[in-house]
């Protein structure tokens, strides 16, 4: 009686171990699942955005080539001697005006010179400065914008330290 209780024992614990066995299995199989298909919706999700993102862009394209036009009047003049003080002083109303335009449709112009280089918001075309420490944007070669906290394009920037030109 004793050899049969034993092989009884035996066998169940082995059709308990196999019930577990397949119970992760089956629980291991449903999360695969789930983790596929929230993998998919992610993905969607992202080309969803990405989409949208693409949109935002195209719908203020037209602007941004605006105020890159205005701010490239701008340099072209900045030299002394081009313009006369009247005519620099009417196309930097023009670029202020452009900027506020541009800011009330949730725009902004990066084209801050002398503010501390952040590599978020300027890209560096040169660096004057190479073996500083802290950088400060000298000048803007290209302007970046931000939409409502996103930045659509970086500024193209010559960074260096304070002094250089």
């Amino acid at each position: 009686m004793r050899l049969l209780d034993f092989k009884w024992f035996k066998r169940k614990k082995d059709d308990e171990a196999a019930r577990a066995q397949r119970l992760i299995l089956e629980e291991t199989q449903g999360l695969r699942k789930l983790l596929r298909k929230q993998s998919v919706l992610l993905e969607e999700v992202r080309r969803e955005q990405e989409a949208a993102a693409a949109r935002d862009r195209s719908d203020v394209q037209p602007l941004l080539d605006l105020c890159d036009s205005v701010f490239y009047l701008q340099r072209a003049f900045r030299s002394p001697g081009l313009m006369s003080r009247q005519h620099a002083q009417v196309v930097s109303t023009v670029l202020k005006k452009m900027d506020l335009f541009a800011s009330s449709l949730g725009l902004e112009m990066i084209v801050d010179e002398g503010a501390s280089f952040d590599s978020r918001r300027h890209e560096v075309v040169l660096n004057r400065s190479p073996e500083a420490a802290v950088l400060e944007v000298l000048e803007v070669v290209q302007p970046g914008y931000i939409r409502d906290g996103v930045v659509l394009r970086p500024a193209k920037v010559v960074v260096g330290t304070a002094g250089e030109s």
